[in-house]
């Protein structure tokens, strides 16, 4: 939407983002789920997204179908976690997510009143999958919500956010290995 701001390629602008990208407990959920259709898995996407006052809801979708429709169900490519860097509420536009919608027929489209707002405080994390139909909230309060998407992708798919050109080599070079492999 008009009302709201995207800030990408974090690696490459944020030393206190590359500690979130690299956060064991959500490493190790990203593996344990994506490397089951996968050797290895990647960073796929880095964005800041700041919901300024007065912006509609976003249309709900699947971020899967970034990828392909003709994927197979039952390989998911993505674990998505949005990382909330301001409270997020029903009012300031949290996430919209319909649980279960993972498992709804591909050409089902889901309803703003089937979702729910994934109401959380500063500092928490919404984890799901690229299956699951979302889509961020309309911010009637007088505040921007800022949330910030960290996206994981299995290893043999292109990431929507090109790290090998978002990062420029003279920083890549110092970043921890653990970090480079992703």
């Amino acid at each position: 939407g008009r009302r709201t701001t995207r800030t990408g390629g974090l690696v490459a602008r944020s030393k206190s983002a590359r500690e979130v990208v690299l956060h064991p407990t959500i490493l190790a959920a990203a593996g344990a789920f994506l490397k089951r259709h996968a050797e290895n898995f990647q960073l796929n996407l880095t964005q800041i997204m700041r919901l300024l006052p007065g912006q509609t809801a976003q249309a709900l979708h699947r971020d899967r179908y970034l990828r392909s429709r003709a994927l197979p169900r039952e390989i998911e490519p993505m674990l998505n976690g949005m990382w909330a860097l301001s409270d997020f509420t029903d009012e300031n536009g949290a996430t919209r997510v319909i649980p279960g919608s993972q498992h709804w027929d591909w050409d089902r489209k889901g309803t703003q009143e089937e979702s729910i707002p994934a109401v959380m405080p500063l500092g928490s994390m919404l984890l799901y999958t690229g299956s699951v139909i979302h889509g961020g909230g309309a911010n009637r309060s007088s505040a921007p919500r800022i949330g910030m998407n960290i996206t994981y992708l299995l290893g043999w798919l292109r990431q929507e956010e090109n790290q090998y050109l978002s990062c420029p080599p003279e920083v890549a070079r110092g970043l921890d290995p653990e970090l480079q492999a992703l």
